[in-house]
């Protein structure tokens, strides 16, 4: 008989607690108005197909962890960086010259290349695909349920390219809204999507109406999925945990001992958590006084292959439950972090419609709610695309402290004044 190993590792967070059902009610489904390209149906791309996989795969860990440590550092964060990945993957098909190569670069694939990748993807999600308002159940699905949804919201009066609709169905099978983006009816139409779409776990949309914008990509991922190994309610119990600032608080938390994959890296400790089919959590625990958001893309990935190498032994988990809904995530600092700093100053979106357009507004919005049965997980990435008013700065010059103030001959240069200013009151 081989010989069983044990680890044990204590995880989690401070904030928990709520049952997994305890959220508003989803909105009726909002496919009436919905438009999509005629005659276009949705790539199939199988997995051997994709040669790009793996670099997307990667790409999109990358943007998990700096959207996560851009996050608020005091408070529970959740983020989905496979939604944002859709969303950026949508916007680079209107993306032409100096800012589609940022999002290339951002993606990990270019072209049809990431075309491929992100269409094989969703192929092997969708296979999960359900009713999404399953999240409001008292009871987790028998088999995880992965719901996906894409769509294009366009301003009544914006000249959006065809090309560019015809190319978000076909890889996303997204399709798109009319509707006025300036008033509450447009506010109306994208928050009904995302209540639809994330089961009601999120309430509304975070785009706010403005006279400039001209449209907004939603992208939408669900998740409801049973633990292969479920805890045992009546191990739950209150245990210590200790938040940031060193504080020791009670939170109530499950334990079980399971046989699961475990590895160490670089001292992140990691257990993985099997769901009944298809889909797994990875615990991890930083090294003493390290902040969770600092995990890098490397250390996840090789924790990853650890987990998908290591046999399973025996761990003694102790797993607070959790209820985590943190306030809409701004993303508009993200861009810049990820590599494509044009979207917020100069981009070049001309392959979306006419206009000097530029990303206005972009947020994510995301739930996590675990407990001893399983997870329910809801995501919303929302980017809303302004025409600007004016050209956008190249450079920014507040003079809000004291300054240099001079005047000159302009062929000579001779100084006729020079001026400090400390105090500009008068």
């Amino acid at each position: 008989m081989r010989r069983r190993s044990t680890a044990t590792v204590a995880l989690g967070t401070a904030v928990c607690v709520a049952g997994l059902a305890a959220c508003a009610a989803p909105g009726p489904a909002t496919d009436e108005g919905l438009v999509r390209a005629d005659g276009v149906e949705p790539r199939v791309v199988s997995v051997a197909d994709a040669s790009a996989l793996p670099d997307v795969v990667d790409a999109t860990r990358r943007i998990g962890t700096i959207t996560l440590a851009a996050a608020p550092g005091d408070e529970n964060t959740v983020v989905s960086p496979s939604s944002l990945a859709v969303a950026l993957a949508m916007l680079a098909e209107g993306a032409r010259t100096h800012t589609l190569a940022e999002l290339d670069q951002v993606l990990g694939a270019s072209d049809g290349e990431r075309r491929d990748a992100f269409a094989a993807l969703r192929g092997l999600l969708l296979e999960h695909d359900g009713d999404p308002a399953v999240v409001q159940s008292d009871e987790l699905p028998e088999v995880p349920l992965v719901h996906l949804a894409a769509q294009v919201v366009v301003d009544d009066e914006f000249d959006v390219d065809p090309a560019f609709l015809e190319a978000l169905a076909v890889t996303f099978d997204a399709g798109a809204q009319r509707v006025d983006l300036s008033s509450s009816d447009g506010t109306e139409v994208l928050g009904s999507w995302v209540r639809h779409h994330s089961g009601g776990l999120i309430e509304d949309t975070a785009i706010e109406p403005d006279p400039d914008l001209r449209l907004v990509l939603q992208d939408a991922v669900v998740l409801a999925a049973r633990w292969a190994q479920p805890f045992d309610e009546q191990a739950t119990s209150d245990a210590s945990f200790t938040v940031p600032d060193g504080t020791v608080v009670q939170a109530e938390t499950m334990h079980a001992l399971l046989d699961v994959a475990y590895a160490e890296v670089d001292g992140w400790r990691a257990a993985r958590l099997p769901y009944v089919d298809a889909l797994h959590a990875d615990v991890v625990l930083p090294p003493e006084g390290a902040d969770p958001a600092a995990v890098t893309p490397e250390v996840l990935a090789e924790l990853d292959h650890g987990l998908d190498a290591a046999a399973p032994i025996s761990v003694q988990v102790a797993l607070p439950t959790l209820d985590i809904s943190p306030d809409p995530l701004d993303l508009m600092d993200v861009f810049a972090q990820l590599g494509a700093p044009s979207l917020t100053t100069a981009p070049d979106l001309s392959g979306l419609g006419p206009g000097e357009l530029v990303v206005g507004q972009a947020n994510q919005q995301a739930v996590l709610q675990v407990d001893e049965a399983g997870t329910v997980a809801a995501a919303v990435t929302e980017i809303g695309v302004d025409e600007a008013a004016a050209p956008m700065p190249e450079q920014e010059l507040n003079l809000d402290r004291p300054f240099l103030f001079t005047v000159a001959h302009t062929d000579t240069s001779w100084p006729l004044f020079l001026a400090t200013v400390r105090d500009p009151r008068h």
